[in-house]
């Protein structure tokens, strides 16, 4: 009764909602999240940011082990709609003390537009490119990975042996390469999924957006050192 319920809608509405439509829905929701817990923590919770230090390590610790575990949750609702909404409310959480301290002078805030800007158009053309080229990029996942494998490698060396601006600058460089491959290649994925992995598609998605937002960021910054 409740199908023909639902398909009765539809039919009168004109609505019928694809696994794409969800994945986008998502996709958007994680974005509204992230943007909140940017500015909620910039907002009002940045002083304890300063005051204990551990808490973002805590933040992140958390955020990793959400995202390492979304396989076993991504199906199971309500549990992986709260997760989700978690997970991308966390990663703005992690993004605040850098985007809050930029935005507070006026050429951070140029450096966050150009930022945003380049962020919003290369995601869009990588991913129309990913959805409606005929060439097959399934090959492209070994070397996806092996980089970044390679770029979380150097990030952690780059932790305990702080690199001079240009190497950042070759360090963030090859980041937005690395993420513009993904957004391609996760975009044609997504015809492939199955109709109960739509967080699995937009969580794959937004964590392409937000990497290749922060390795611009990054990008920009180094060059503005220069």
């Amino acid at each position: 009764m409740f199908e023909n319920n639902s398909h009765l809608y539809s039919a009168k509405t004109g609505i019928e909602t694809t696994f794409f439509g969800k994945v986008m829905a998502f996709f958007a929701l994680a974005i509204l999240c992230s943007a909140a817990g940017v500015y909620i923590t910039s907002t009002y919770w940045m002083e304890y940011f300063y005051q204990q230090p551990a808490l973002i390590y805590v933040a992140m610790v958390v955020e990793l082990a959400i995202v390492l575990t979304s396989r076993l949750w991504s199906t199971k609702v309500p549990l992986n709609r709260f997760l989700f909404v978690l997970f991308t409310f966390i990663s703005g959480m992690t993004a605040a003390p850098l985007i809050g301290i930029l935005a507070n002078t006026p050429e951070g805030v140029g450096i966050l537009t150009k930022a945003l800007l380049a962020t919003g158009l290369m995601f869009t053309a990588t991913a129309a490119f990913g959805w409606t080229t005929k060439m097959n990029l399934t090959g492209m996942r070994g070397f996806l990975m092996i980089g970044l494998i390679g770029m979380i490698v150097t990030g952690l060396i780059g932790v305990f042996i702080p690199w001079s601006n240009t190497m950042e600058m070759v360090y963030s460089g090859v980041g937005v390469l690395l993420f513009t491959g993904f957004i391609a290649y996760d975009f044609q994925k997504i015809k492939s999924y199955p109709e109960d992995r739509y967080i699995d598609a937009a969580l794959v998605l937004y964590l392409d957006i937000f990497n290749l937002f922060m390795y611009i960021l990054r990008l920009i910054l180094s060059m503005n050192r220069r």
